[in-house]
């Protein structure tokens, strides 16, 4: 299975902090961060045997339904160089959201001609937004309180959390996945509660 998303990330991740006060305790003063931060959009993706390919787009560009399907033929390309074995078997299961880029007739075009099977994603299901709740909590935390000067910085921050992580944890977050999408089946669409 194969599975992407999009994520800004930004140059400075420091992040508010939360204190224990007493009522006569001074409330210490944090600076809001800018709403115009400098920032990058990383675009992920992955299999349970980890990253197949990742991007960091051109600051201040945003992904379009064009840029999105050109990054799936490099997708494709990277996950026959990088997993032969996983792409050669019964094909390509794969899973994204239903952001406007991905749901693009350029895009539904491409990913027929890829002849992916596409798995569906239930409207408005956060909680089956895979990358949401594993990959990009982890990077989240990873990134919590750290600073780049540059770009290339910032790149190898990536190489190095995406080399770090063990085999098993893409394989999690890929079953994590599956028990969400039975929970999504036994409700019937209906909301739950974890």
């Amino acid at each position: 299975m194969l599975t992407c998303d999009e994520k800004w990330i930004m140059y400075c991740n420091k992040k508010r902090t939360y204190h224990w006060l007493a009522s006569s305790d001074p409330v210490p003063m944090t600076p809001k961060p800018s709403i115009h931060q400098h920032k990058v959009l990383l675009c992920v993706w992955r299999t349970t045997a980890g990253i197949v390919h990742y991007e960091l787009l051109p600051s201040g560009q945003t992904i379009t339904a064009e840029i999105y399907s050109a990054r799936l033929d490099r997708v494709l390309v990277a996950l026959h160089q990088k997993q032969a074995a996983l792409a050669n078997r019964k094909g390509v299961v794969f899973h994204q959201d239903n952001a406007r880029p991905h749901t693009a007739k350029i895009t539904r075009e491409t990913l027929a001609r890829l002849q992916w099977e596409i798995l569906p994603h239930p409207s408005y299901s956060p909680d089956l937004a895979l990358s949401d709740y594993h990959l990009f909590l982890a990077l989240d935390n990873h990134m919590r309180n750290r600073q780049f000067r540059n770009r290339e910085d910032l790149e190898n921050e990536f190489i190095q959390f995406f080399s770090y992580q063990t085999q098993d944890f893409y394989k999690n977050g890929i079953y994590q996945f599956v028990l969400r999408w039975e929970k999504v089946i036994l409700a019937e669409g209906d909301y739950f509660s974890e």
